[in-house]
């Protein structure tokens, strides 16, 4: 993933490395694209109006999860993405311009505590970010973040890392050393991934979400050590 939700980037991106994120990310992980077609399909069958809705992307990154949302919602829907990387956005603004989905798309570069607050979103989604984070405390902080600008009722869809099985994590290895990266990214990304503090488990990643008020998880998308979920918030449950 790009960034974290606190101004630490895992990995630091200039204009170049930005550019190049999606095509080193399709191959390393076979179901990138996969992903957020389904994603996109998971929170348009659970928007009440397909036609005139508003959802919130926390780390757009390269703006690339976007893109799928056109094929299944009317030109009412709009989109806010965030993101801290300012590089990460300008390649989502180009794909975005070229792809006719700029004008419905809001993009500010900065934390999403630091977005000014206005009306409640139909909708969110959150991939690859929470695992990037430094502890329970910090992820339990941005889920409470995301849950306070959501309808009463909306979906949001989380995708993150959860356990470390040495199966797994020997596939990863392998496709990671697979990919031509220059020497110094490579030796960026090793050190990035063994610094991250990844949850346990599904259930750690569950608890965190009930605490925020986001019940129901449901599995929409799997793949070795990462998995995406759809969720929905009912403030009622929080502290039941």
């Amino acid at each position: 993933m790009k960034t974290d939700e606190h101004g630490k980037h895992a990995v630091t991106f200039d204009r170049a490395r930005a550019s190049s994120y999606d095509g080193h990310v399709h191959s390393m992980w076979a179901g990138y694209g996969a992903m957020h077609q389904i994603v996109a399909e998971v929170i348009v069958a659970a928007l009440p109006d397909k036609e005139a809705a508003s959802l919130l992307m926390v780390g757009i990154g390269t703006g690339s999860e976007v893109t799928p949302f056109a094929r299944y919602v009317g030109a009412g829907v709009r989109f806010t993405g965030v993101d801290p990387s300012a590089d990460m956005l300008a390649v989502a603004r180009e794909r975005l311009a070229a792809e006719g989905l700029l004008e419905r798309t809001s993009l500010h570069a900065c934390e999403l505590r630091d977005l000014a607050r206005g009306p409640l979103f139909d909708g969110a989604q959150m991939i690859g970010v929470l695992h990037h984070l430094p502890g329970d405390e910090a992820r339990l902080e941005l889920l409470r973040e995301i849950a306070g600008r959501l309808k009463p009722g909306a979906p949001f869809v989380i995708g993150c890392r959860a356990g470390s099985d040495p199966l797994l994590m020997a596939v990863e290895e392998r496709r990671s050393s697979a990919v031509a990266l220059p020497p110094e990214v490579a030796e960026q990304r090793r050190k990035a991934m063994a610094s991250l503090r990844v949850p346990a488990s599904e259930a750690e990643v569950f608890a965190l979400l009930a605490q925020a008020g986001l019940v129901a998880p449901r599995l929409i998308f799997g793949e070795l050590h990462f998995k995406v979920w759809v969720t929905r918030y009912e403030p009622s449950t929080i502290g039941a």
